[in-house]
């Protein structure tokens, strides 16, 4: 089910068609090319959509939801999943006074047990998990290359950096690309 009750302008609506087609494609494991011909489009005309910059039409919007299997609502609505929080790879400033840098990545409280592991993949290796125990959640740290990682339906592309917290009472994956990749994986399941 998705929420599409629009309470923002036009620039909402379209930052959120661009994550939301940015998201199902990376999750189908479509190129923009192969999008593009799947939907007779050009690879620029999607490209500028899922940057946010190109404004589609109705029939546009359609011919992409048809291409993707799913109804025009997923592209345009707001997924009802948990939260994933995506904290992208920034320089933290450095306090003056000491030459420390602090970047938070998480604020939850903890409840339950709590598990830090380091996560390794080879190029192209996808791990896919089922769902966890309800209430359990996943946080990612990419140490070294790109992973896609997430909820199946709502997996984002990380970088070295790059952080993500998503449920993990869902099946849930994690892919290398474009070479290996490590990661600190933290996971809490409520007790």
């Amino acid at each position: 089910m998705f929420d599409i009750e629009y309470q923002g302008d036009g620039e909402e609506v379209r930052a959120l068609l661009a994550s939301n087609l940015r998201r199902l494609r990376i999750a189908r494991r479509l190129s923009l090319s192969e999008l593009a011909r799947m939907t007779a489009m050009s690879k620029a005309t999607l490209s500028g959509i899922e940057r946010s910059s190109a404004n589609p039409t109705i029939d546009t919007l359609a011919s992409i939801a048809g291409a993707l299997r799913i109804p025009m609502t997923e592209l345009l609505g707001a997924p009802a999943i948990g939260e994933v929080r995506v904290v992208r790879a920034e320089r933290p400033g450095v306090v003056p006074s000491t030459g420390a840098a602090l970047r938070t990545l998480e604020t939850a409280p903890l409840d339950g047990e709590l598990e830090l592991s380091q996560l390794s993949l080879a190029a192209g290796h996808l791990h896919e998990l089922p769902a966890a125990a309800h209430g359990s959640r996943r946080g990612l740290l990419v140490l070294k290359g790109t992973l896609i990682a997430g909820p199946l339906e709502r997996v984002s592309e990380l970088g070295c950096g790059d952080y993500i917290s998503f449920p993990a009472d869902v099946p849930h994956l994690y892919e290398a690309v474009r070479g290996a990749a490590s990661a600190l994986l933290l996971a809490q399941t409520p007790t």
